[in-house]
């Protein structure tokens, strides 16, 4: 009766040690697996739009540090799936080292040269466009900000889909609002110095 306690405590600890090895074993596919997808660009961006029309809109765009390969051109407002800008913009604007193109509601953002790739880690301000349709209609049209990024050329790659994620700026009013309101609490402050 002993021997066959022994045999199943040993077959337990055989199937215990196998089972956490396929774990383990899946654990380091898994991590394997999450780190292959994220090669290539992982791109992000901001949008900020002013103006009473028509509108200003500046954009800046980045490329992760975890990304594999910089960022060489952009689709803005365009995915596979269509166009996503709520109208055509009227003209668009690239910072030095790279072009910008209308193409239906969205805009292509292309570098004229590796040297001005956003690179890995990096940031690039200076992208803009300027439309009829308000910084709240763009904020209310579904999907606005999707777009594709490509580690060089358009569809040199399979691109990264990223949404570009919109800054609201305060309008003149309100700062205006901030500010009187900054400067009465430091005047009460210092008459409350003065007297004690």
């Amino acid at each position: 009766m002993n021997n066959a306690l022994q045999s199943n405590s040993i077959r337990s600890t055989g199937i215990t040690a196998a089972a956490g090895r396929i774990l383990l074993g899946l654990v380091l596919v898994a991590r394997i697996a999450t780190s292959v997808l994220a090669q290539g660009e992982i791109a992000s961006g901001t949008i900020s739009g002013s103006g009473s029309g028509p509108y200003t809109y500046n954009l800046s765009f980045s490329d992760s540090p975890s990304a594999t390969s910089p960022i060489g051109s952009v689709w803005y407002g365009w995915t596979t799936s269509g166009f996503f800008l709520p109208g055509s913009p009227t003209s668009a604007s690239a910072p030095t080292g790279w072009t910008a193109a209308l193409d239906g509601n969205s805009v292509q953002y292309t570098a004229n040269s590796s040297a001005s790739y956003i690179p890995i880690g990096g940031t690039l301000s200076g992208f803009g466009y300027h439309a009829t349709f308000s910084p709240a209609t763009l904020a209310g049209t579904p999907n606005s900000g999707l777009s594709e990024a490509y580690a060089a050329g358009l569809f040199t790659d399979g691109g990264n889909i990223f949404t570009v994620q919109i800054v609201a700026v305060p309008e003149p009013s309100t700062l205006t609002l901030l500010v009187c309101g900054a400067i009465g609490l430091c005047l009460a402050g210092r008459r409350r110095l003065r007297a004690a």
